[in-house]
C-alpha cells in the first residue's frame, strides 16, 4: 500500500504528463501524402501551326520552316485509289491533315508535265505571319512529283524531301512567311510524266 510520501510525489508528475498531452505524431495520411506529390496532368497537345517551331531556313530572308515531327503521320499513310481522279485524292488527303494543322485550303490547280520539261511555276501571294502548305498527288505514271516553294528573290523556302508521288511541302510542317511577299510554287517531274494536282493550304 502506498505511503502519503510516495502517492504526494507521484501524483504531481501524473498531473504534469495529462497536461502536456502524448507527444506522439499521429499516424500518416499514405493516401493524403501521395497525392500531394501527384504529377499534374500533361497539357494538352496544341493543335494548328503555334504546334510548329522553327527549324534551320532553307535559304530565304522572307519565310521560315516550322516544323512539328506530330505533322507527318497525317498524310503519310495516305493511299491514292487508281479509281479516283487526282483532284479528289489531292482533296483527300490534305482534309486528312486538316485537323492536325487548322489549316484551310486557299487554292488548287492541276497540270501535265514529263520529266523532260521544264518545272512549271504557280504563283503565291504569301501574307506576313501566314503558313503555307503545299499538297501534291500524280498520276500513277509519274514515279517523283517535286514541289518547291521559293520567295520573290528566287531563294528556296522549303520542298518536298520524298521520292514519290504524293509530295508535301513540308513533310513535317509548313512554310512561314515573315513579311509579305510574290513568293511561287515551283513543280517538276523526277521520274516519270503525266497529270498531276496540287491544293495550297494556309492558316
Amino acid at each position: 500500500m502506498p505511503t502519503a510520501r510516495t502517492i504526494a510525489v507521484v501524483a504531481p508528475l501524473f498531473l504534469l504528463a495529462m497536461a502536456c498531452g502524448d507527444s506522439t505524431p499521429p499516424p500518416t495520411d499514405a493516401t493524403s501524402v501521395s497525392a500531394s506529390h501527384t504529377a499534374p496532368a500533361a497539357a494538352p497537345a496544341v493543335g494548328g501551326t503555334a504546334a510548329l517551331t522553327v527549324a534551320k531556313g532553307a535559304g530565304s530572308k522572307k519565310a521560315e520552316r516550322r516544323v512539328n515531327p506530330a505533322w507527318t503521320p497525317c498524310h503519310a499513310s495516305y493511299q491514292v485509289n487508281p479509281a479516283t481522279d487526282l483532284a479528289t485524292s489531292v482533296d483527300q488527303m490534305s482534309k486528312g491533315c486538316a485537323a492536325t494543322t487548322g489549316m484551310h485550303m486557299i487554292d488548287s490547280f492541276k497540270g501535265q508535265q514529263a520529266a523532260s520539261n521544264a518545272p512549271q511555276i504557280q504563283p503565291l501571294h504569301a501574307q506576313a505571319n501566314h503558313c503555307y502548305r503545299v499538297y501534291g498527288v500524280a498520276a500513277a505514271t509519274i514515279q517523283d512529283l517535286d514541289v518547291l516553294i521559293k520567295d520573290s528573290t528566287g531563294a528556296p523556302a522549303g520542298e518536298d524531301t520524298t521520292d514519290d508521288p504524293t509530295p508535301v511541302v513540308l513533310e513535317d510542317g509548313a512554310v512561314c512567311f515573315t513579311q509579305a511577299d510574290e513568293a511561287s510554287i515551283v513543280v517538276s517531274i523526277g521520274a516519270g510524266s503525266g497529270a498531276y494536282a496540287l491544293q495550297v493550304w494556309s492558316d
